[in-house]
């Protein structure tokens, strides 16, 4: 027997519906992330030194969707980035791990660095709830007391005696000519007149651009030196930091892969690393080496972070080492291992599993000049779009800098960068 045709237009009818409910949900979860802050957004670096004093670097700033360099952006002559009583939102992979407020400014080695206090979440002093206290009276102090029935429940007091002695009246006073002499004032409207109430003074260049993310002025800062500022100095740690008055909340871009995935990724990365490093001094990798998948290099201080960037659990995952110094890499006429060789990868992972390279990159002292050295920082949500960017610092023969890069399918596309002026 035959299928009815009106069954199958009602499964037909309904297959539609449900397509339709997930078209309309998809477009809603898109629409909600195509929401962007329109700035400014400004991002930095903050450092605590081994001191226990915290500087900030400003990296760049976003003004309706284009990025501008953060120490020279508004700058009359501070940049708009460091001003005073600006607030930052620390943050480590996306998470916000505290406060960083703006005292002072300072230029130092080509850049603009903020002077101010690191306030860690939950290191806040709790404050105690004010007690309010009432004054007992004498009655309510004293003991209590029994009374009976017939006894009166209060006391009358007597009335008090009217006083005999009466004030004697003024006589008036005599008017007209018989009046006395008296002296007349001049106008002192404008001496007497009560002075303006004193305003805090406003913040530079408010009412003129708009601002950040501000504070009330608060306790005086510590004291920083020149040396504080120097790239000698001895940093503890570091993380970025994202001011926005009205940018989205921040949220983690860490993904949690298992144990078993992320001992296949390591081993593919550092794979990929070796080829790009022998790539980079003329050695060719050979077929077998690369099939096995073994790394043909040895590295040292070997990091590895997985993100979900776009909150679609999809691995980015971004890989760092030092080639060791021990690596002889016969064959390599320009490599020396004195040089300090580094690698950084990025890749994505695949709906196969299989990672896709987005970047690679590998480097030592002596090729600066054409190949700078990235050093990864963290992922932050540099344009206020919810989704995260990777941000590293460039280091150059010229100098360093900063460098933003957002991770598409095939590969990473440049953001802002500092040396470039992009």
């Amino acid at each position: 027997m035959g299928q009815s045709p009106s069954r199958y237009l009602y499964r037909t009818g309904l297959l539609g519906v449900i397509c339709a409910l997930l078209m309309c949900a998809s477009w809603a979860q898109v629409a909600k992330r195509a929401k962007k802050s329109s700035g400014p957004r400004a991002l930095g670096l903050v450092e605590i030194l081994v001191n226990g004093k915290a500087r900030l670097q400003t990296i760049c700033i976003m003004v309706d969707g284009k990025f501008f360099d953060g120490g020279t952006y508004k700058a009359t002559p501070v940049p708009m980035s460091v001003l005073p009583q600006t607030v930052y939102e620390g943050t480590r992979n996306g998470v916000s791990i505290g406060l960083y407020t703006i005292a002072d400014a300072r230029a130092a080695r080509g850049s603009w660095f903020g002077e101010g206090k690191w306030v860690p979440t939950g290191s806040e002093p709790k404050r105690a709830p004010a007690i309010t206290s009432t004054k007992r009276t004498d009655d309510e102090e004293a003991p209590p007391i029994l009374r009976r029935s017939d006894s009166p429940s209060t006391k009358t007091e007597p009335p008090k005696p009217a006083s005999s002695k009466q004030e004697d009246p003024q006589p008036p006073l005599p008017s007209g000519a018989d009046a006395p002499p008296k002296l007349k004032k001049g106008d002192n409207n404008k001496e007497t007149s009560a002075a303006p109430e004193s305003t805090a003074p406003a913040a530079p260049g408010a009412g003129e651009r708009p601002i950040l993310r501000r504070s009330k002025p608060g306790d005086a800062p510590q004291r920083f030196e020149d040396k504080d500022f120097a790239s000698t100095e001895p940093v503890k740690e570091h993380f970025l930091a994202v001011s926005d008055v009205a940018g989205p909340e921040p949220r983690s871009f860490v993904l949690f892969a298992k144990p078993d995935d992320v001992v296949a990724y390591r081993r593919k990365l550092e794979a990929l690393a070796s080829q790009t490093v022998r790539e980079r001094y003329g050695l060719k990798v050979d077929a077998h080496g690369a099939k096995k998948g073994a790394p043909s290099v040895a590295f040292t201080n070997a990091q590895m972070q997985t993100f979900d960037l776009t909150n679609s659990n999809d691995p980015v995952i971004v890989f760092t080492a030092a080639v060791d110094p021990s690596e002889k890499m016969s064959g390599a006429a320009a490599y020396s291992p004195a040089a300090h060789a580094t690698v950084t990868v990025v890749a994505r992972v695949d709906i196969y599993g299989e990672l896709r390279k987005l970047l690679a990159e590998a480097t030592d002292d002596h090729h600066l000049d054409v190949y700078p050295r990235l050093e990864f920082l963290d992922a932050a949500d540099a344009d206020g779009g919810g989704s995260g960017e990777l941000v590293f610092r460039e280091t150059s023969d010229g100098g360093s800098g900063f460098v933003v890069y957002r991770a598409g399918l095939d590969k990473v596309w440049t953001v802002f960068d500092s040396l470039r002026n992009y």
